[in-house]
C-alpha cells in the first residue's frame, strides 16, 4: 500500500500514513498529534520493494 506524508496546518506536525488508493481519495486524514483535519500532502520519496536481488 502507498505511504503518504502530510503536514498539519494547525500544529505543523509532519506525519506519515499508509493508505489504500480508495482511502486516499476520500481525503479523511487527520493529524495524530492535535486531531486537526486541515492537513497538506507533502512531496515524498518513492520507494519500491522487490523480491529480486540486484
Amino acid at each position: 500500500m502507498p505511504t503518504y506524508e502530510y503536514q498539519c496546518m494547525k500544529c505543523d506536525e509532519v506525519f506519515t500514513v499508509v493508505l489504500s488508493l480508495a482511502e486516499h481519495e476520500k481525503k479523511k486524514v487527520s493529524c495524530p498529534k492535535c486531531k486537526g483535519k486541515k492537513v497538506k500532502q507533502q512531496i515524498s520519496h518513492f520507494m519500491t520493494k522487490t523480491s529480486r536481488k540486484s
